[in-house]
Parts: structure tokens; sequence; C-alpha cells
């Protein structure tokens, strides 16, 4: 760990998990799963926090994550308060496989979620991403 001074102190707050107490974090788990699509087909495509519903109409986010085929759980430290996230997903499969499962324009269609939650400082708050049809 990084030392300060002469003082011995820690750059980051000396707590045991070594965030600091003035953020909190959320865990989005961001599952793929479908029940009329393979999961070969689906793939995730957006997941974006801001501080307003209206701010993520108008892509004014906070923070964005490089979602990823093989990453299923991310994690983001805030500052204590109440923001919004969007996540999509997209599906790839041709034919009518697309739209069996729900999505919009059948191939490359995608399904679009968004909710709030609250950051309080020092905790770790979980949510499970959910796609509506």
């Amino acid at each position: 760990m990084l030392q300060c001074c002469d003082n011995g102190d820690d750059i980051i707050n000396p707590g045991n998990n070594g965030y600091s107490d003035n953020y909190g974090t959320i865990q989005l788990y961001f599952p793929v799963d479908d029940a009329h699509v393979p999961l070969r087909c689906i793939k995730r495509a957006d997941l974006s926090i801001a501080y307003t519903a209206d701010s993520l109409y108008r892509k004014e986010y906070i923070t964005v994550a490089n979602v990823s085929d093989y990453q299923r759980l991310y994690e983001f430290t805030l500052e204590p308060g109440v923001y919004y996230y969007q996540a999509a997903k997209v599906c790839i499969c041709g034919r009518d496989t697309c739209l069996w499962g729900g999505y919009p324009g059948g191939q490359n269609g995608m399904l679009w979620t968004m909710s709030s939650f609250e950051i309080i400082s020092g905790e770790i708050s979980y949510d499970r991403l959910k796609f509506d049809k």
C-alpha cells in the first residue's frame, strides 16, 4: 500500500475493505438468459449510469461499463445518492428467432431496461437486471 509523508498514513482510507467511507458500491448482475432465444444469440450491448432518468435519455452519463460476453457482474463505486441505470442486450440470430424471443425488429433488435438504485455510504448494494417483454 502507498504511504504518505512521514506519519505512515495511508493515501486511501485505512478501512478494512480499502474503500473510502465517503462512497458506496453497487453491484449489477447482468444476465443474458432468455426462454425463447439460444444463449449464443444474445449479446450485452450497454450498461450506463446517470444522475436522473432524463439524463439517460439525453445520454449524459456518469459512467458507462465496457460490457462483455464473458462478464456478468459489474461494480460501480459512487458518492451516496440516488442514481439510474440503463442496460441493453441485442439478439443476433437470423430468421424469426429474435422475433420469437420478443426482440423488436428481429435480428439485431435490442431489449432495454432501466431502474433506479441508491448508494449508501460505506455499503455494497446488489441488483439483478430484468428485461421485461
